[in-house]
């Protein structure tokens, strides 16, 4: 399934099951704004004067990055845009600590800015990158090559060092 990434300068694409939109509460959203600002460039560092922006980082995203690791949601951050990116389910296993837990059997593409934006005022209708709907439910291992290429590969267990924050 082909998509389209357009990057609006400090972004990412997120990869999430519609059901776990729900669970995003204002914290997540306010972590995720601060993890989509790796190097510190937004009026978000006045938040935190005195403070190394990596340090502020580090300690104001934990919870996202629990929320992440869980298997709920994957980010990808880029800053670049990307034409005719493919994601598409595989067999083929894969080496990946990269894993997205789907729930409902609808998982959505979209950029990290419109995720927030649209959770923060819900009267505005989300601009999704991509829908697939119809997944298998259950745990699928990412692998990626950027945001260019993205397999998923239903898993039947975890492994325990999961990485679904990607900085690329």
């Amino acid at each position: 399934m082909k998509y389209n990434y357009k990057c609006d300068g400090i972004d990412g694409l997120v990869l999430i099951d519609e059901d776990y939109l729900n669970e995003i509460d204002d914290d997540l959203l306010a972590e995720l704004d601060i993890f989509l600002d790796k190097d510190g460039k937004t009026e978000l560092v006045y938040d935190f004067p005195n403070e190394e922006w990596k340090d502020v980082r580090k300690r104001e995203t934990k919870k996202l990055l629990e929320f992440c690791n869980l298997g709920k949601m994957v980010i990808f951050l880029t800053k670049k845009d990307e034409d005719n990116c493919e994601i598409n389910i595989s067999d083929i296993k894969n080496d990946s600590n990269t894993y997205i837990d789907i729930k409902s059997g609808k998982l959505i593409l979209v950029n990290a800015s419109e995720l927030i934006q649209c959770l923060v005022y819900p009267e505005l209708e989300m601009e999704i990158n991509l829908r697939i709907d119809n997944i298998d439910k259950g745990v699928y291992s990412v692998k990626y090559d950027g945001i260019k290429d993205i397999k998923l590969v239903k898993e039947i267990t975890l492994v325990s060092d999961i990485n679904n924050a990607i900085e690329l």
